[in-house]
């Protein structure tokens, strides 16, 4: 198989550009000598850091509120000790004490998340995952790998496909991201309409509980010995212990690799032919249908040529089999047609494939003083066309207010429904800090009401973090007071990412029904 270049497109300055921003010298909490010199005897002190230098850089992720507020010269909530151990057994010493102690400790990995999960808000201990960047072991028989959560995305991919193999997960933030924070995130790639997201790339976990045992769970994903706990911490982002260690899937690298585009008269038809497309069992590595705004703005950035605005559908077909590979190719244009879309051939797929990454990094990257944003909201085939329109709606009055420029395409699709991944910029908002995080938060909450009322789930692969966490009560329902009840069990003393998830404090329901007995009683 031809080398991916994409892999290397985007070179290690313009890594280092996004993950290093100007961060305010607020004052740190002074950490107690006692506390750091324990935490030094269980990592070594190269392994402790303390000043307010070394501390920076953990003050925020890629959400744009944190980089707004240090670019403002706000104050950032900051660990006041990281500690990078090595081993699961040092994590678990670090949590015996934070435990003891009751310290907040936050989990962090590449610190490349865009929703504020990786923010320590209570200061306390952030646990650096990245010296534990092994590869434990790669079996060849089961097709199976051990990877250490502290791994890269694309050191794993890269030692992956020296061999001819591949993780098949491939994000836009493989340069940046690791392992764990993939797993603690529930994230996906680019080519998870094949392949599945990380949830379906895992077979078992080792993880460290809060009150610091470790634990591995059941080796395979099917079986009949109860819960499957796997998936408890996969998307748990921090909150119910630290993730050390997965043993995941693996696959031979695809022997072809086929490119197919098409237009739509109505974004609808588009619609229309990605859902047969997957009815059916066709399963592209990937697939993006965009609306006319996003074909004639995104999607030419991305192919580096002009785009009619018209709904555009990009797909990419891949396998061990070419002639399986160009079977199915042919099989989705021929549903594509079907609903009179227009046959681009392969090129506009072709050079999206090719410049996948380059656009997520400098200097295509949004920079301040712009608003920037995603909304990525999951929901089945029968509500897609009304979320859309729901989303669309609700924001159009901050468009022609505030210049709002939305940019919204359909990707990650599935056998029962579709992503619909919403970009949102302001490209002169206001000058005043305060204002422009008002309208921030007013075109985020505007979204997001407007999509949970049509019926959406509210995040397909970012995760929930700070943005989402005011709407996981509304959006779980009742089962929002199991996993608060998990939290509490695993978690006695709440010092796992305090907050995060909406956990770590009584339920909305238990509240209001408390108050209505205090009100009985009376």
């Amino acid at each position: 198989m031809k080398r991916d270049t994409a892999l290397l497109s985007v070179s290690r300055a313009d890594r280092a550009a996004i993950m290093n921003l100007p961060v305010s010298r607020n004052p740190v909490t002074q950490t107690d000598a006692k506390l750091v010199a324990r935490l030094k005897k269980l990592v070594g002190a190269p392994g402790v850091l303390t000043t307010p230098t070394q501390l920076r850089p953990y003050a925020y992720d890629q959400c744009w509120l944190s980089i707004a507020a240090a670019a403002a010269g706000k104050p950032l909530s900051r660990p006041d000790v990281v500690v990078r151990p090595e081993s699961a057994k040092q994590v678990s010493g670090i949590l015996e004490l934070a435990n003891h102690r009751t310290i907040p400790v936050t989990p962090w990995g590449g610190g490349s998340g865009v929703q504020g999960a990786a923010n320590a808000d209570r200061g306390g201990i952030v646990i650096d995952l990245r010296r534990m960047n092994r590869v434990r072991s790669i079996d060849r028989t089961s097709m199976t790998a051990t990877v250490e959560a502290g791994t890269l995305g694309l050191d794993f991919e890269k030692r992956l496909n020296r061999r001819g193999l591949t993780f098949t997960h491939l994000p836009a933030s493989i340069h940046v991201a690791t392992i764990g924070g993939c797993l603690a995130a529930r994230g996906s790639g680019v080519i998870s309409t094949k392949y599945g997201k990380i949830e379906d790339h895992v077979l078992s976990l080792e993880a460290v509980l809060p009150t610091g045992e470790v634990i591995n769970t059941m080796a395979v994903p099917r079986h009949a010995m109860g819960p499957e706990l796997t998936q408890l911490f996969i998307g748990s982002e921090g909150t119910l212990g630290v993730i050390t260690a997965a043993r995941v899937k693996i696959r031979t690298q695809p022997e072809a690799r086929l490119f197919r585009a098409f237009t739509f008269r109505r974004l609808a038809d588009g619609l229309a032919a990605g859902r047969e497309i997957m009815v059916t069992g066709l399963r592209p590595a990937a697939m993006r249908l965009y609306d006319r705004n996003s074909a004639a703005k995104v999607l030419a950035e991305a192919v580096k040529t002009a785009i009619k605005p018209q709904p555009t559908l990009l797909m990419t077909f891949e396998g061990d089999h070419p002639d399986l590979t160009r079977l199915e190719a042919g099989k989705a244009g021929k549903i594509c047609r079907a609903v009179r879309g227009q046959d681009l051939g392969a090129l506009p797929a072709r050079q999206w494939w090719d410049n996948r990454y380059v656009f997520y990094y400098p200097p295509y990257h949004p920079k301040l003083p712009m608003i920037w944003g995603t909304v990525d909201v999951v929901m089945d085939y029968a509500r897609a066309m009304g979320v859309y329109r729901a989303m669309c709606s609700a924001l159009k009055p901050l468009a022609k207010k505030h210049g709002l420029v939305l940019t919204p395409h359909f990707s990650h699709w599935y056998e029962w429904g579709v992503m619909l991944y919403a970009r949102c910029r302001v490209h002169h908002p206001p000058a005043d800090y305060e204002k422009a995080v008002a309208l921030h938060d007013l075109y985020f909450k505007t979204a997001l009401d407007a999509a949970l009322e049509a019926g959406a789930v509210l995040n397909d692969h970012h995760g929930v973090g700070v943005r989402c966490a005011p709407y996981m009560e509304r959006q779980l329902g009742g089962s929002f007071e199991v996993l608060r009840r998990i939290k509490s069990a695993l978690d006695p003393n709440n010092i796992m990412c305090p907050g995060k998830l909406a956990l770590g404090q009584a339920s909305t329901r238990r509240r209001k029904s408390g108050s209505a007995r205090r009100r009985s009683a009376r």
